[in-house]
Order: structure tokens, then sequence, then C-alpha cells
């Protein structure tokens, strides 16, 4: 008796209702990139600079999509978060080190959430002290009162509201061919604000907290090894999708502001400014945009501090599991209140907030990279999966790039207060 063939189009059929099983982790982890922080780092760039610093976009998006894989290959494989994996092979120093620096990074990284969530409330005259404390209810609530699949898909919705910043870049009739040159033939001014903006843009591109949420996201979803092919597409779409919002809030800016001479100091400031520029409807997708940006934000990296200290200490950490696990909620509540509070100090420098908690990340990043990379060439821990010559090369050139920015702008920055001193 002859077996019956499988069908292509069934087996077809089934891979790709599987992939959007298996979608969410890589590219929530991706949107969020873009948060309130990253859309006033990218507006900034691109009213000062023009088009100038989109091949630092360009690399710095490579950079994302590898790291994102190392965390889901190393979630997937060991079925545990990043924290966990380093309380377990590193001593408690160690540990202690990388966890409180990054919850110190995603507590300043929070605050900018709520930094652009008071400047959109300042664009349509809504009082802050309405605006932020309502905010940190609605994502307080969403948070804990649903489950781990509504939040998801609630994550996943925001992610496809970032379309306001695609059309908003159409609006401004940007320069397509000089845009495009810039993305691919480096551009460098020795300044020191230059490498503060190229540093800001790395360190809200390639964040310390997505390494930690990424791994933990796909734990807590329950993803398998063996389905670490697909895990890779969410990560790809996720860096791409990260790559194209950057882009477009880039050439938004740059085909206007910078166009005009306008500087800015904000995100607000850039979508007040294009009303005239690029016309009204460009204005409020920018706003809409922010506050979409600031909201996803908020939910993504305040969870991810929870993930890392349960994982750190080895307590219960899930979304689902509501009773089980009292401290990721009492953290949860305490990263997102208390930063509430802060913000709504008078005069409080928004744009300090906004962009130097980015560039602290890329201060953050060398740590955590060292860690992983030890972590992914332990073949105890992931036999095969391990990493092989070639990402190891990989890896070390992304963060000697990452190094490289770092210490340039330290440099150039005390070079030229030496010869200012002078």
């Amino acid at each position: 008796m002859l077996e019956a063939k499988p069908n292509p189009w069934h087996t077809l059929k089934f891979k790709f209702f599987l992939l959007l099983s298996i979608l969410g982790p890589g590219i929530i982890a991706g949107t969020a990139d873009n948060d309130a922080g990253g859309i006033a780092t990218y507006s900034v760039a691109g009213a000062s600079f023009g088009y100038k610093m989109l091949w630092v976009l360009l690399i710095v998006t490579f950079i994302l999509g590898i790291t994102q894989e190392m965390g889901a290959r190393l979630g997937l494989v060991t079925g545990k978060g990043l924290a966990a994996l380093i309380r377990e092979n590193f001593n408690l120093k160690i540990t202690t080190f990388i966890v409180a620096i990054t919850f110190a990074a995603n507590w300043t990284n929070i605050l900018a959430e709520y930094a652009g969530i008071s400047t959109v409330a300042d664009i349509y005259g809504v009082p802050r002290f309405v605006a932020v404390p309502a905010a940190a209810l609605l994502i307080g609530w969403i948070v804990y009162k649903g489950s781990f699949r509504i939040v998801q898909k609630v994550f996943l919705t925001s992610s496809l509201l970032f379309l306001a910043y695609l059309l908003a870049g159409f609006f401004a009739h940007p320069d397509w061919h000089d845009a495009a040159r810039s993305l691919l033939v480096p551009s460098v001014e020795w300044t020191p604000r230059f490498f503060y903006m190229a540093v800001a843009i790395i360190g809200t591109t390639i964040t310390a907290w997505g390494q930690f949420f990424v791994q933990s996201y796909f734990v807590d979803k329950g993803v398998a090894s063996e389905h670490l092919r697909f895990a890779r597409w969410d990560i790809t779409l996720g860096a791409i999708w990260t790559a194209v919002v950057a882009f477009f809030i880039v050439i938004a800016t740059a085909a206007t502001l910078h166009r005009a001479g306008i500087t800015i100091q904000d995100a607000g400031q850039a979508a007040a400014a294009l009303e005239p520029l690029a016309g009204v409807f460009a204005k409020h997708l920018f706003a809409w945009g922010l506050l979409n940006a600031s909201l996803l934000g908020l939910a993504v990296i305040g969870m991810t501090s929870s993930y890392i200290v349960t994982e750190a200490f080895g307590w219960e950490g899930r979304v689902d599991l509501k009773k089980e696990s009292p401290v990721f909620y009492r953290l949860f509540a305490f990263s997102i209140f208390s930063t509430a509070l802060v913000i709504l100090i008078p005069r409080l420098p928004l744009i300090t907030i906004l962009v130097g908690s980015q560039m602290l990340n890329t201060f953050v990043l060398p740590f955590l990279f060292v860690a992983i990379l030890t972590l992914l060439n332990n073949p105890k821990l992931l036999g095969a999966a391990r990493n092989g010559f070639w990402q190891n090369l990989i890896s070390c050139i992304a963060v000697t790039f990452i190094l490289s920015m770092a210490l340039a702008l330290v440099v150039i920055t005390l070079f030229h207060f030496g010869v200012s001193l002078t």
C-alpha cells in the first residue's frame, strides 16, 4: 500500500501559522526601542545634523539583530531568562553589579517615557498632573489585570501604530537621494555634540533592557528550542521595523527642521515645528506616535525590571502567575509609580532625561555583552547551539564599535574642553 505524500501546501500553511504563534518578543522589543527617549534622540539628530547620522543607524540595526538573536537563543535552549543564567554562572558580586546598573538604566529610561507623555500633554494643553498619573494607572491596570496573551496583543497593536512616523516622513518630502547616500556613506563631524548624539542613537537602539526583555519574554511565552529558526524571523522583523521607524523619524526632521535651520530640544518641539513646514496632520502624527511609544516603553521596560530582579534572586516572575509572583508586580509598581512622582517635579530638565538616559545605555552595554558572550560560549550550557567562530568575531566587532564610539565621545569632549581652557 502506497503512503500518502505530505501536501506541500499544508506543510507551508502549518509553518506559517507556527511562525505567527511565535511572533511577538522580537517585534515588541524592537518596537519598544523606539520609545520616548528614542524618538527624542532621532528627532534631535535629524534636526541638528540632517541625514548625516543615518549610517550610524544602519550599523546599529545589524548589531541589534545580532544581539537580540543571542538573547533568543539563550532563552530557547536553556528555558531561562538572562538574569537567571548570570546568577547561576557568575558570582554574587558580578550578578549584583550587572543587575544594579541595568535596573538603574531602566529606571532612567522609564523616567524618559514619562517625559514623552508630559511633552504630548503640553502640546494639547493637558496638565501633567493629570496625564502622568493616568498613564501610570492605565499601564499598571493592563499588565496586572491582563493575561499574557492580552498583554501581548496590546503590545503588538501598539507596534502597528508606529506607522504614524512613516506617514510623517512622507509628508516631509525628504531628499531620498541624499538620505540614501548618507545611509551608505559615513560622514562624521569631529565635535562633542555629534558623538554625543551618535552614542545616544546606539544606546536608544541597542538597549540593556532589550537584552533581558527579549530572552525573558520568549521564556515566559514558552517557545520551544526547536522553534529557534522561527524565533530568528521574529528577531529579524523586529530589528528591521525598529530601523524603518527610526529612519523615517530622522528624515522627517532632517527634511523640515534641519533644512529650515530650526533647532529643537525634544520630540515635542519637533511635532510643533512640523506644523508650519509639513502641515498640521504631520504634527499630530508625530505627537500621537510619541504618546504611543511612551506608553509601550513604560510597560515593556517596567516589566523588564521585574524580570531582571526576580530571575536574579530566584523568585517567581511571570505575567500569568498573579498570586505566585507578588515580587514581580511590586517591582513593576515601584518602577512605574516612583518615576511618575519624580517626573512631576517642577522645572525638571526633560531633554537631559530623554537623551541622557539613552546615552547611559551605551555605557552599560559592554559589561552586559561580556557576560552574554561568556554564556554563549559555554558548551555545557548550550551544547551545539553555542557560538561559532564567525558569531564570536562579529560579536566582538560589534562590542568594539560600541566601545570605540563611547571612548571617542570622552576623548573629543576632553580635547574640546582643553582647547576652550587655553
